[in-house]
């Protein structure tokens, strides 16, 4: 029996069809705080100005679709895989997603 190579399941996993999401306002600030990022690190990993960041968080826009999705597997796997020293901030959010 042959395995499949990590990288090629890797792809296929994130080629697959998803619904166009596009994160505004409160969830896109959440996603942000999971991940453990400041406003400024978002901005630099994310490729975009800090204004155009603050108006997506404000939610009068919102991020493009592959940015968000991105994030959304960011915050995700952040949740699944959380350090053994969790901060206090981000525990509250683990124990509300799964209730």
């Amino acid at each position: 029996m042959m395995l499949a190579h990590p990288l090629r399941m890797t792809e296929a996993l994130l080629s697959s069809e998803r619904p166009s999401i596009r994160l505004h306002g409160a969830r896109l600030y959440r996603c942000i705080v999971v991940i453990g990022w400041s406003e400024r690190l978002a901005a630099e990993r994310l490729g975009l100005h800090r204004t155009a960041l603050r108006r997506a968080i404000a939610g009068t826009s919102s991020l493009a679709p592959d940015l968000s999705g991105w994030l959304l597997d960011l915050e995700a796997a952040h949740l699944a895989h959380p350090s053994p020293h969790i901060h206090k901030s981000t525990a509250g959010l683990r124990l509300a997603e799964q209730t």
